[in-house]
């Protein structure tokens, strides 16, 4: 199964550009430090178990777009080390994540399930060009992608827990001209994952 990083070289031939490394292995100091930072956050805005109000006759891509942004509006209130904030324009990724002090960018991918199963092998689309990429993140880029896990009735969802997986180079990918992730590779990929 390809990576992540032979990926983005391949991704790089077909659009006819320079290959230039489009993701780097995290240090081990960064990662503690998201961690912490989210974990405090978690902590202090007390969002698991919380409510997000559910528009009446929303689709389930509507309910999880609901879901994510109830979740980074109350996360980004309550982090002192990073801020999340949009990453405009389509595609990948969602946010950014940056560091306060340093004014590092980081791409940050939001998805919200109802559904966390380790042996789900349904896809999810990370991405399928390099041109947001490109223009938006100076090297080292550090993937980080976010799942949101929450239990849905007819008028809002729980929120669960909150799942961070540090991206590398190494990550397996599925490939159909677009990079992708599912649950299975998710829990048995070779980065760190923290659930909180």
């Amino acid at each position: 199964m390809p990576n992540l990083f032979d990926y983005y070289t391949d991704l790089l031939n077909w659009e006819g550009v320079t290959p230039i490394p489009l993701i780097h292995t995290w240090p081990i100091p960064l990662r503690q430090s998201i961690e912490a930072d989210i974990v405090a956050a978690v902590a202090s805005s007390g969002i698991k178990g919380t409510n997000c109000p559910i528009r009446p006759g929303s689709t389930n891509q509507s309910i999880g777009n609901q879901v994510e942004e109830y979740t980074i509006s109350l996360l980004q209130r309550h982090t002192s080390v990073y801020t999340i904030g949009p990453c405009s324009g389509a595609g990948y990724p969602d946010k950014t994540l940056t560091e306060r002090a340093t004014r590092l960018k980081m791409p940050l991918e939001v998805k919200a399930t109802s559904d966390w199963n380790p042996s789900d092998s349904n896809r999810r689309v990370l991405t399928s060009s390099s041109t947001k990429l490109r223009s938006q993140f100076k090297a080292p880029i550090h993937h980080l992608l976010m799942t949101i896990l929450y239990s849905p009735t007819a008028s809002h969802a729980t929120i669960d827990a909150i799942r961070l997986d540090f991206i590398e180079p190494s990550t397996s990918v599925s490939v159909r001209l677009e990079a992708s992730v599912n649950h299975k590779i998710l829990s048995n990929g070779p980065h760190y994952t923290k659930v909180i």
